[in-house]
Formats: structure tokens, sequence, C-alpha cells
């Protein structure tokens, strides 16, 4: 799908302008809730938020961690059945308030996103949907303009947040970081033939390296179609017990022969700042090998305390990179 916010003919994914009142904020995460309801398979809300909880939403919040505990999951993370009138109520009361709530259609894929105590809205939303929640919107007073494309705003708008854009030189052989960046370098050997080639390379162009090691990429790309430079996504995580979405754009892609590889660099407000390349290369005998390379340091504001915890995530992310593309035998490590 590229850059564009468009999920298919009628539904296309929607955000809150980042000046938006608090209340319109609210408004919007609780209107598009319900005018989506009727869609939704399941719903997710974290019983934990980065503020106080509001004094009139408190009842909510002890219903909901009696509900956790009769679950008996060690766990912050409350499945609601949005058919479930009771469930729904916990949700839009919680939802503007809690780190993390997320409603998913029947694909399992999400339709409906309130995080980082409301702060990170999304929502794909038909056109029918949107009108109703622009008219909730206006309805409390706001401006419904204040309902905005997610893709063309929230990434749009950000920027990188490192200066050594195109580092990690996926296209070179060779590779000599930059000083003073955290750096890493590493290859294995995935196998022989053009058919192990041909489904790696055309793997690390649509981002398979980070789906198939446990991250959802938003917007999904279309089947088949690589993603392109200057494109922006969010890259979605779970670090522990949160789920974490992370801004980045596409900043180099090679396409040759013996050499596939994507590049892609982060943008403001992601847990680091640096690059990060996939490359797919082989040699004269059609032995095909990935490398892994990166540049990476610590982030701003709250995540900066937590590098030393995002680098232990890394070490495992990592290993799983390098078995992404593997097609079943053990892989070598070469350097």
């Amino acid at each position: 799908m590229g850059s564009t916010d468009v999920v298919d003919d009628d539904t296309r994914w929607f955000g809150v302008d980042d000046g938006a009142p608090r209340a319109t904020v609210e408004v919007a995460i609780r209107s598009a809730l319900i005018a989506q309801r009727h869609r939704m398979a399941g719903l997710q809300v974290d019983i934990a938020s980065d503020d106080d909880w509001p004094t009139d939403v408190l009842t909510t919040v002890q219903l909901a961690e009696r509900r956790l505990a009769t679950n008996h999951r060690n766990d912050i993370s409350l499945t609601l059945d949005p058919h479930i009138d009771q469930d729904l109520e916990i949700a839009l009361a919680l939802a503007p308030f809690s780190i993390c709530c997320t409603g998913t259609g029947p694909d399992g894929k999400p339709v409906w996103d309130a995080n980082d105590t409301g702060t990170s809205a999304a929502f794909a939303l038909s056109s029918a949907e949107e009108l109703v929640v622009r008219s909730a919107i206006s309805g409390a007073g706001g401006n419904p303009d204040d309902l905005v494309g997610l893709v063309e705003h929230h990434l749009g708008r950000r920027a990188r947040n490192y200066s050594v854009v195109g580092a990690t030189a996926p296209a070179e052989e060779q590779w000599q970081p930059p000083a003073g960046w955290r750096a890493y370098e590493h290859t294995v050997r995935l196998g022989s033939g053009d058919e192990l080639w041909n489904a790696a390379s055309a793997a690390v162009l649509s981002w398979g390296i980070k789906t198939r090691s446990g991250f959802a990429v938003d917007p999904p790309l279309e089947p088949g179609r690589p993603a392109r430079p200057g494109e922006r996504y969010w890259l979605i995580a779970r670090i522990g017990l949160i789920r974490v979405r992370k801004p980045v754009e596409i900043v180099t892609t090679v396409s040759t022969d013996h050499r596939a590889a994507l590049g892609y660099g982060t943008l403001e407000g992601h847990p680091v700042s640096g690059e990060e390349a996939f490359i797919v290369h082989r040699d004269d005998r059609g032995n095909v090998s990935l490398t892994l390379r990166s540049l990476i340091r610590a982030g701003r504001g709250v995540w900066r305390g937590a590098f030393p915890l995002i680098l232990v995530a890394q070490r495992v992310y990592r290993r799983r990179y390098l078995r992404a593309l593997r097609p079943g035998g053990n892989d070598r490590a070469l350097g």
C-alpha cells in the first residue's frame, strides 16, 4: 500500500491532529469505537496508564482489574468482546487513558487503536464511519477537521531523528560504519540456487524479515509489491507487555541480479535513533547469504532510560532476523 493511507476502496486510516483539544481526542476515540463495533471481532485494553486514572473511570478500572485477576494471567492486557455491552463500556471508559487499546477485525488485523494515553490514535474508517466520527466531534463543540488521514499526518510530519542517513550502505559489499554509533554487522548463509534467491530477495524488499520475525507493518504492502524509498511505515512490536508502534522511513532499496536490500531509518517518536539494513546477496556460485547492518543510539524522552532493555530486545530480534529467510536448514554464521 506504500505511503497512502487507503486500506481499501472505502476504508482509510485516520488519526487525531496533534493540536486537537483533549476533549476532541476523547470523543474521536470513543465515537470511532462505537462506529466500528459492528465489524470488530475482538478488543484488547491494557489496564495501565501513563497518568493517574481520572476519578470518573476508577470504578471501571477496578472492574477491569478484577476481570484480569479472574483470568489468572500475569498480564496487563484484558481481552474483551466488542459485541457485549459491558465489555464495550469498559473499552469506552478506559481507551482515552490507557497505554494501549486495540480493536481487531475478523482477520485479526487492527482496525482501531488508542495508545499512549490517547496521544496516538488510529482508526480504519469507512466513509460512513468517518462521517459518524466527524459528526460526534462537531456535536461536542470540536473541529471535525481535527480527524486527519493517519499516514499523511502522523508519519508525514515526523522528521528523521538521526543524521547519518544512508550510512548502512546496503549497496556496498564492504562497510565502514561512521564513528560515534553502536554498529552491528553479521552474515549468515541461507543456501543456494535460483529458487532460494528469488524468494529471499522478494521477501527482503517487502518487509518479509520483519513480518516473519513477529512485527506487523502498517500500512501493509500489497502482495508482491516491494517497498520504495521515501515510503513511511509503522513497525509494530511487542516489548514485554507493551505494544510499541515505531515510525520509520525507507531510505534505500537495492535490486540487482546479485544483491537485494532494504534500508530504513527512524523518525521522531521511535524508541531509538539510527538505521538498519537487510541485505540478501549471492556469489558467482549461486550461494545466497543474508547480512544485517545497523547503527543505533538511545532515543529521546521516556525511551532513553529504557535503552538497556531495548538492546536486550534487539538481540532477540536479530536472532529472529537471521533465521527469517532460512528455508529450513541450520544457518551458518559467516562473520
